[in-house]
């Protein structure tokens, strides 16, 4: 696997996790500690990554006990997870070098739709699910994703990269477990965090980044290399 594109390439996919790589903080985990329960967040995580619970078991669990309102959640989040540098940036530079660039999420469009149209970015392609959040708590609606992964036996990001890819090379940029399979079908991938954990642990070739100035440095330079 390259880290960066070769010279000549003509079209990119480039693929973003929201939670925690758009945004500098995991809105989810946010929603949780503010209107959830921490306890169970604090009791599921841990089992998460050692794989005895699959994250759709865990996202149901944590947020069966959100109680709020859907306004109360997207202020919330608008307030409290500010994009990452740069990303408005790089969709720019993505479009005038005729790019493509989508978001992959398990998190919940409602949430989404609210910080990347509060940036202008609203016009993004975003694959997600989605949440009915009630002072009673709250219930998440999943996405459609075809049959279970052949490689990782979840229905995963895989088939929503797959649904968008159009020949172009495809980088992907993540920093969770929900993004572990979907990374591995890229042809470059930018990783932080977890997945940058697991990638390493798993001796898979990927370039860390701090925000998306350094993302669009380095397409730009393999571009021209």
């Amino acid at each position: 696997m390259v880290l960066v594109p070769c010279g000549g390439v003509n079209a990119l996919l480039i693929a973003c996790d929201f939670d925690g790589t758009i945004t500098q903080r995991d809105t989810l985990r946010l929603i949780v500690a503010q209107y959830g329960s921490v306890e169970v967040w604090e009791e599921i995580e841990p089992r998460l990554r050692r794989g005895e619970v699959s994250l759709e078991q865990a996202m149901e669990l944590e947020f069966a006990a959100v109680q709020a309102t859907p306004q109360d959640v997207r202020e919330f989040v608008r307030e409290s997870a500010p994009l990452r540098a740069g990303f408005a940036e790089l969709v720019e530079w993505a479009g005038d070098r005729g790019h493509r660039v989508v978001v992959l999420s398990s998190g919940f469009r409602t949430v989404i739709d609210s910080v990347l149209h509060e940036a202008g970015l609203g016009d993004l392609p975003v694959e997600s699910h989605d949440a009915v959040f009630h002072p009673s708590g709250t219930t998440i609606r999943w996405s459609e994703r075809g049959e279970p992964c052949g490689h990782c036996g979840r229905r995963c990001k895989r088939h929503d990269l797959g649904r968008h890819h159009d020949q172009e090379v495809v980088v992907y940029v993540g920093d969770g477990v929900s993004d572990r399979c979907a990374a591995q079908a890229a042809d470059v991938i930018f990783a932080r965090d977890d997945l940058a954990r697991y990638l390493d642990e798993e001796r898979v070739g990927f370039r860390a980044f701090e925000d998306f100035h350094d993302i669009r440095t380095a397409l730009a330079e393999g571009e021209a290399a």
